[in-house]
């Protein structure tokens, strides 16, 4: 997904994969948020102490320091927009750390794999905790190094790597269950678990079989990132664990699963939504929307379209062109948005964790392991449609320059939006046995996908994504890929 203001074509001159190298999409990014000077105005090397809000003068009170001359200031403010990024700080589990205490291994989390990853995967036996992105690229990453084998410790079993059916050469294994215990310095103990809502924690499984993994020489957190909200005075910070309620005689309508599983109630507690956050909306703090926050959901469909969609909204609350509705409007949409976000199964699963246990107990090759068959199709589907439908309504609003439709019914380019969030999801999920000895998801077949503003269609690699290379000493990026 691009800008529409600032395309692909525009930036690279030419076609380009379909999933971009890291070091281009922040060229990409940077370059299109630095034109006409709209960076001159940021302070760099300053650290936001603290951000207060008076309520009596309906001001928000900010102190910074200049960390060139050490000096800090004070000013008022009317507004505060919060755009610091999700993925501040690494995220260490206690339960996991705990764990590594006796690890005699290499520990690193996701964020400190940079150049000197290889010294700690070629020719070893790796372990990677967590099962989402992060994992995914890692894996892939320490194969091409190589690795002599790759496990990835899954919690959940929601991330992209549980989705990817095959890996190159065999040389990847997702164990699900998370370690519990490291024996002998290098080897651990790990054992599928589940939500126990009474002790609101995950418990370890007993009727789950215990996996051994020997000689282990590297361990990856790949647990995710933390925002960096400490700056921020309680009162006026968003809560991304806040939990909500489902109206009373809230029911899921009828799905391909419902003969599977049933409709169990739902849990009293529910977890924050994949589009909607409890306590925000649209980028507003509900309960004070001169507190905003420019930050994504949990399933964006492309996180710095989202961010720039969201954006556009503070933007458009800000001078007039949207008005900021009543707090009990707000909370009422939200809860719209979240219990309609309840009737697809897949994010439901992720929401309430009566409907995981109920899923947790199908039986092992149920068709909805099997991305080939027409009712997982149909249940795949239902993701992106509800996704791009949320993002089309909020562009609606804010007079976003790019049209998807609105929020009941997509346009052509919506549509081409969900068949490309589909299309991606299958690259993971459909991998035919006679490719599984190289394929991966980045040699997705390129005609699925093509630009909304330019309908230029997305290139190959050069090669196989295992066999990409470039020179000694240079980054991987479109320009010098082999």
């Amino acid at each position: 997904m691009e800008y529409y203001d600032y395309t692909f074509q525009d930036h690279f001159k030419k076609a380009a994969p379909v999933f971009l190298p890291r070091k281009d999409l922040l060229d990409y990014v940077i370059a299109r948020n630095s034109v006409d000077g709209a960076l001159d105005g940021v302070k760099y090397n300053h650290t936001v102490l603290s951000v207060t809000y008076d309520e009596s003068s309906k001001k928000f009170n900010v102190e910074v320091r200049d960390d060139t001359t050490g000096k800090t200031s004070k000013a008022k403010y009317d507004k505060c927009i919060w755009a610091a990024g999700l993925h501040e700080s690494a995220e260490k589990p206690d339960d996991i750390m705990s764990v590594l205490e006796e690890y005699e291994g290499k520990v690193l989390h996701s964020v400190e794999a940079t150049e000197d990853f290889q010294q700690y995967v070629k020719g070893k036996k790796i372990m990677l905790v967590g099962d989402s992105s992060s994992a995914e690229d890692l894996a892939l990453r320490a194969v091409k190094l190589g690795a002599k084998h790759v496990y990835i410790c899954a919690r959940s079993g929601d991330g992209e790597c549980s989705d990817t059916k095959s890996w190159p050469s065999d040389k990847v294994t997702v164990v699900f269950g998370p370690p519990y215990k490291c024996t002998k310095g290098t080897s651990f103990k790990c054992q599928g678990v589940y939500w126990s809502e009474k002790r609101q924690r995950w418990r370890r499984d007993d009727e789950e079989d215990t996996v051994k993994l020997k000689d282990i020489a590297t361990v990856v957190l790949c647990t995710g990132y933390e925002p960096n909200i400490d700056m921020i005075e309680d009162d006026i910070q968003y809560d991304d664990e806040e939990t909500w309620e489902a109206s009373k005689g809230w029911t899921m309508e009828n799905n391909a699963l419902t003969i599977s599983v049933g409709n169990p109630s739902p849990s009293k507690k529910l977890r924050v939504g994949a589009t909607c956050y409890p306590d925000l909306y649209r980028g507003l703090l509900i309960d004070n929307p001169s507190m905003m926050y420019i930050i994504e959901p949990y399933e964006p469909v492309s996180a710095f379209l989202n961010l720039d969609v969201t954006a556009h909204s503070l933007l458009a609350f800000l001078t007039g062109g949207a008005e900021i509705p009543k707090e009990k409007d707000m909370l009422k949409a939200n809860q719209k948005q979240l219990e309609e976000e309840m009737q697809i199964p897949w994010f439901r699963l992720a929401i309430d964790p009566a409907y995981r246990a109920e899923i947790d107990e199908l039986p092992e090759g149920h068709w909805s392991e099997n991305a080939d068959d027409e009712r997982a199709i149909s249940l795949n589907l239902m993701p992106g449609e509800f996704l791009v439908r949320t993002l089309a309504r909020d562009m609606k609003a804010c007079k976003y320059p790019l049209d998807l439709g609105d929020g009941k019914k997509l346009n052509k380019k919506g549509e081409a939006c969900v068949k490309m969030i589909v299309a991606s999801g299958n690259a993971r999920s459909r991998i035919s046995p006679e490719d599984k000895a190289w394929k991966t998801f980045r040699d997705v077949d390129p005609s699925q996908f093509a630009s909304l503003h330019t309908g230029t269609p997305a290139c190959a690699l050069p090669r196989h994504f295992m066999d990409v290379k470039c020179d000694k000493g240079e980054k991987l990026t479109v320009a010098t890929m082999k």
